[in-house]
């Protein structure tokens, strides 16, 4: 008998292994996982720079300073993966009009091209249209024999539209590149 209680605790404490070792693989595969923010100028610092300085109103005006004042660009995605310690980390820039928008967030390396046509068409729009080179100039729009009428896409409707769930984050990886758009799941 006493045999017995303890091949069913083995097989119990097994199991449960089993399940710990699982679940955290599968949760943290399933959705994107938003990590937080930045310290800018510790990462500046910690790349050999003196500080980082915000020299504009834009996120692309974040700076890292040398120390002699000189400015250096930076890479978000390089700060998010040294910030939280890990490769599967990438920027999401909110609103590029708000350099306090920058977070970092946890992902998969799938990048997903968001298929912005197809679902302007899917939401009884004509088509979509590029008004312009940034991210920020996709529209969706519909066609009348007076003129064109545009309207705003969500982007964040275009990845799960794509991706087919609601697991993505949408991302720009270059603001001036309007082709540049991601869906990160």
């Amino acid at each position: 008998m006493r045999s017995l209680s303890k091949v069913l605790l083995a097989l119990i404490v097994g199991f449960a292994g089993m399940v710990a070792a699982i679940s955290p693989a599968a949760a943290a595969s399933s959705t994107p996982e938003q990590l937080g923010g930045l310290d800018i100028g510790a990462y500046c610092r910690s790349i050999g720079y003196a500080d980082a300085a915000l020299t504009g109103s834009t996120a692309y005006d974040w700076h890292c300073v040398a120390a002699d004042g000189s400015r250096h660009d930076l890479t978000f995605e390089a700060a998010c993966r040294w910030t939280y310690g890990t490769d599967a980390a990438v920027d999401r820039i909110g609103s590029f009009n708000d350099p306090a928008s920058v977070l970092c967030y946890r992902v998969t390396p799938t990048v997903v091209t968001p298929a912005i046509n197809d679902y302007c068409t899917s939401t009884d729009h004509s088509a979509a249209a590029l008004l312009g080179t940034t991210v920020y100039d996709w529209h969706c729009v519909n066609y009348s024999r007076v003129d064109p009428v545009y309207f705003d896409v969500s982007l964040p409707a275009v990845c799960r539209y794509t991706v087919g769930s609601s697991a993505t984050i949408d991302r720009f990886a270059d603001f001036n590149n309007s082709s540049s758009w991601q869906c990160r799941v």
